[in-house]
């Protein structure tokens, strides 16, 4: 694929000389989706319709370059040009602001702050359309050496003036001989560079000082961009299973709602290594919905094509280019999706996206026994996160909202996050016909054979363990003949043993319980039709959905008196103690052996009526979206700051309750050179990985910025600071020793200063263990960060 990448730039070089300037687009643009260098020969295929005076198109893939390489300056300033091309200056003055903030003052910033700076109030005449796109790999100068960090010593005097470094390119590699020769930058549209001022303290301590630089504009608010759903956690689920269950299946029923219904809306997944979003066709995600509910075989041809169809064509897909103020919906969760809040932040500050979670409730941080060790941990963080990055939370019902808003308001006081409840008591039974013959080849019993049903994973939260008691019980006191079979269908979770073990032990019970799993929405169709009534015994639910098919289908459901289960079963349900075998036990036995009790119970069923049908909830789910994005809500990096004094650690963490500290150790990573989190930190990728430090307002003066690293051999290590999007200052660490060590950066802060971005060049196999930004004058928090590095942590048990 990579050379006949470069055999297509070669003719797009070709027809690019001749004048041939839309041949030349159309081949530049089917190298970027074969070569490695897909947002450059993007940028060239922008030049190369502009030149053809197809600008419209021009934007297009400039915006397709930008979903490429979020972080890359030059497609934000050539953007910035195309816009002033087609008269839209407000979108312009936010794409050159844009090329400032990602350029670390290289020719792309400079160039992008002087158009700013000379734009007028009124519209500007467009720049000329140049002859000759302009170069978009800059040359690579190199930065000037300072002291090894193991060898500083405080300063004897006032810092002196240093000339600015040469700045460096972002540019993964140089264009191939065979593209066309460019004309320089500062060509377009003649705006000359401002240069950007830069103070070092004298040697041998390393230090940067900053100054706040001019605001590069007033940009605008983000309009209305639409809704895209993220379908990234569906698309893991099919990946190994066919039956949907919990989240899953909620996220189905909406998608099915969303494309039935014919609603304006994208369909996304998320790439990790490139930490961008694909895609997906309707028609393909429609076929893929379609085909799980027919069916419960794995090795279904028919569900073998509609499941690869999925991925292999959005892979194959451009990166997603956001609108402006696009809306992105997940409808199912992200946290075990690697670098999606990196992606995430870089589709924030480009295009002004703005997140949109479903919160199905907060079990692992309420009831973490009951969950897997590295589920709470994986929640915790992604909560942490969450409460950062979301312009709102969409919530299933009102004990997950105040269950969010309680945990959201020990991670963020004061947010106030807005938040809307999305029932879902939407009516299982569209499009499925129960089918019998689904359950053949199964233990199921057959009419009119008469059992009770529990749609459960059998899990430790699920509480099988009390219903085997209750039944166990029954059994003895009624006997074997009178008393039903319990259908427990679900696939084995965790913490099951008990439960297991009491069926193991007792045989009497064994033969009246009866496990499935893996059965098609036809099957599952059957069961509730046939049964004399439904039992959800959970110790702790979102919303508890089983409750709702159960009433749909026109069934008694025995649920526990808490949680959403006081919500799923208002009105028809039958209550019971929660946890309690007895209370079980006897509500069980009055709808089996009471005259006209089920029948009473089943009378409460229908007179709810006809559940309501998805679309409904769907419409609830934009009605939320909608109200969300009129309120003013506080970008991420005003919510949370890098507090003074505070070691942030960047290893794999093993905590279970939300902290700021695993938001803001996500936060501070910054762009695509980071690798995942290790137990002993975060390894960089090899070459540029940046850190951004959003700081408490009203800090300025002498800080000093901490810094443990690990070396990898004795490659040096080059560091550039920026503030609020300017270069400030540039050095390097000529010979970092090999594996861990720390080092101290004394910033000189000037006043307003809002960000401070430092960005390390470092060799494959570096990487950071741990920062700390903190007063020159707090030697408390010196040494503490000194202990920390010295001494092994003591943790309460």
């Amino acid at each position: 694929m990579m050379e006949e990448a470069a055999s297509l730039r070669e003719e797009a070089a070709r027809a690019w000389h001749d004048g041939q300037h839309e041949e030349a687009a159309r081949l530049f643009g089917e190298a970027a989706l074969l070569g490695s260098a897909g947002w450059e020969d993007l940028l060239w295929q922008a030049h190369a319709l502009r030149s053809a005076g197809l600008v419209e198109r021009a934007l297009t893939a400039l915006d397709a370059a930008l979903a490429e390489a979020p972080a890359e300056p030059l497609p934000y300033l050539h953007r910035g040009h195309v816009l002033l091309l087609l008269g839209r200056e407000a979108e312009a003055r936010r794409a050159y602001g844009l090329a400032v903030t990602f350029g670390q003052g290289d020719p792309a910033a400079s160039a992008a702050a002087g158009a700013l700076a000379q734009m007028p109030s009124g519209n500007p005449p467009p720049p000329p359309v140049p002859p000759r796109p302009p170069e978009p790999i800059l040359p690579e100068p190199a930065i000037p050496e300072m002291l090894a960090p193991e060898t500083v010593t405080p300063p004897a005097g006032p810092p002196e003036e240093s000339p600015a470094p040469e700045p460096r390119s972002r540019s993964p590699e140089a264009p191939p001989a065979s593209r066309p020769k460019p004309e320089p930058p500062a060509q377009e549209p003649g705006i000359p560079a401002r240069p950007l001022s830069t103070t070092l303290l004298p040697a041998p301590r390393l230090s940067i000082a900053v100054q706040r630089p001019e605001a590069p504009a007033n940009l605008p608010p983000p309009a209305a961009g639409g809704i895209a759903f993220d379908v990234t956690d569906l698309l893991m689920h099919f990946a190994t299973r066919r039956t949907l269950t919990g989240i899953q299946r909620v996220q189905a029923s909406l998608l099915s709602a969303a494309l039935r219904s014919g609603q304006r809306a994208t369909y996304l997944a998320f790439e990790h290594p490139r930490a961008t979003w694909r895609a997906v066709r309707e028609e393909d995600l429609a076929r893929l919905l379609s085909t799980a509910a027919a069916g419960s075989d794995v090795n279904d041809p028919a569900w073998i094509e509609a499941r690869d169809a999925v991925p292999e064509v959005a892979r194959g897909a451009p990166a997603h280019v956001f609108t402006e103020g696009q809306v992105l919906v997940n409808l199912g969760n992200s946290w075990g999706v690697p670098a999606y809040f990196r992606g995430l932040r870089a589709a924030q500050r480009a295009h002004g996206v703005l997140y949109v979670p479903f919160l199905h409730d907060c079990v692992p941080l309420v009831m973490p026994e009951h969950c897997v060790r590295v589920l709470v941990q994986d929640y915790a963080r992604w909560f942490s996160a969450m409460g950062v990055h979301a312009h709102g939370v969409l919530c299933n019902s009102e004990s997950t909202r105040e269950d969010g808003r309680r945990f959201l308001e020990r991670l963020l006081p004061g947010l106030d996050l807005p938040m809307a409840v999305v029932r879902l008591d939407g009516d299982p039974r569209t499009g499925v016909m129960p089918d019998p013959a689904a359950l053949e080849g199964t233990r199921a019993p057959r009419p009119p054979e008469p059992y009770v049903l529990f749609v459960a994973t059998i899990e430790s939260r699920k509480d099988h363990l009390t219903v085997f008691r209750a039944w166990l019980s029954l059994l003895r006191r009624h006997g074997p003949a009178r008393v039903p079979r319990l259908v427990c269908l679900g696939a084995l979770g965790w913490g099951v043993e008990a439960a297991m073990n009491l069926l193991a032990a007792s045989p009497e019970l064994a033969r009246h319980v009866v496990l499935l799993h893996g059965i098609s929405d036809a099957g599952l169709a059957a069961l509730y039709r046939d049964c004399l009534f439904t039992i959800y015994n959970s110790h702790y639910e979102g919303w508890g959905l089983p409750v709702t098919e159960s009433m749909a289908w026109g069934k008694a459901a025995v649920v526990p008196r808490h949680s959403a289960l006081i919500e799923s079963g208002a009105g028809a349900a039958v209550f019971v103690e929660p946890q309690s075998e007895g209370d079980m036990a006897a509500a069980v036995e009055r709808l089996l052996f009471e005259p006209g009790a089920l029948a009473a119970a089943e009378r409460s069923v229908a007179a709810l009526g006809v559940p309501r049908p998805w679309t409904a909830v769907l419409a609830d789910v934009t009605d939320g979206v909608a109200d969300f994005t009129s309120r003013a809500v506080p970008p991420p990096e005003e919510r949370v700051s890098l507090p003074l004094g505070h070691r942030i650690g960047f290893q794999a963490t093993e905590a279970r309750v939300p902290d700021l500290s695993m938001a803001l150790s996500d936060m501070i990573r910054d762009g695509s050179g980071w690798l995942l989190p290790e137990g002993w930190g975060t390894p960089m990728l090899g070459g540029p990985a940046r850190l951004r430090l959003p700081l408490p307002p009203g800090t300025d003066g002498s800080l000093r910025l901490h810094l443990e690293l690990r070396g990898a051999g004795r490659a040096p290590i080059g560091l550039s600071l920026l503030a609020d999007g300017a270069a400030s200052g540039s050095a390097t660490i000529p010979a970092p020793p090999e594996g861990d060590f720390a080092t101290a950066l004394p910033v000189e802060v000037g006043e307003g200063t809002r960000v401070l971005e430092l960005e390390l060049d470092a060799p494959a196999g570096s990487g950071l263990r741990a920062l700390m930004l903190c007063r020159a004058e707090d030697l408390m928090a010196r040494l503490d960060f000194l202990e920390s590095q010295r001494l092994p942590p003591v943790r309460p048990t």
